[in-house]
């Protein structure tokens, strides 16, 4: 249903029926490791390192943002280990979803309730620091993409006549977003090039 790749490329993790599974990246390796289980939904799969997983779900009636790493002080490897631990990281009478760690791995944006836009960083006990809102508004920000430095997020969000836009927006909020499409017809799905000197979005003005 979904899945993401660990930073060095070695691990993959993947949702399937609510549950969260990592497998090697070797084709020739097809075991799979199931590391969560039960009646909660558990899905948006990210690495916010080479050992530990982070993910949205819902096993405390809402939908939060957890942890998951090795419990085993010998090895870290979520492959390996048999011992697995999960830590709840936002506890809000909100709901979370979406997280999208940055590139340096040191920060996190992540959507709160309809049309809200955080960033933040999880420290090693997991807890969010240094929290900043970029957005608090009406519409769902989309396709949110950090820029390789680190340094920027884009994302679409919907004007008040319900056009879809791309903006770009300094992840610390120090700057204000600025719509870089500006067009009457839809923009969405930004991505940016390696090098962060390019950003490239799907468009309908074509159509």
């Amino acid at each position: 249903e979904q899945y993401a790749v660990s930073p060095n490329g070695e691990l993959a993790a993947y949702v399937l029926r609510g549950d969260l599974y990592v497998m090697r990246t070797n084709e020739d390796d097809n075991k799979a490791v199931r590391l969560t289980e039960g009646a909660a939904r558990d899905r948006d799969v990210t690495w916010l390192d080479d050992n530990t997983l982070l993910f949205v779900s819902d096993r405390a009636g809402q939908n939060d943002l957890y942890r998951l790493s090795s419990a085993d002080a010998e090895t870290a490897n979520l492959f390996v280990t048999l011992k697995h631990q999960i830590q709840r990281v936002t506890e809000t009478s909100e709901e979370e979803f979406g997280p999208v760690v940055a590139p340096d791995g040191k920060r996190v944006a992540f959507r709160q309730g309809r049309g809200r836009l955080l960033t933040a960083r999880i420290s090693d006990d997991g807890k969010l620091r240094d929290l900043e809102v970029l957005l608090d508004g009406w519409d769902t920000p989309a396709g949110i993409s950090w820029s390789p430095d680190s340094r920027w997020l884009a994302y679409s969000l919907s004007d008040l006549t319900f056009n879809e836009e791309v903006y770009i927006h300094a992840a610390d909020n120090s700057q204000p977003p600025v719509n870089v499409s500006m067009h009457p017809k839809r923009d969405s799905n930004p991505v940016w090039s390696p090098d962060g000197s390019k950003l490239g979005f799907i468009s309908y003005r074509n159509n």
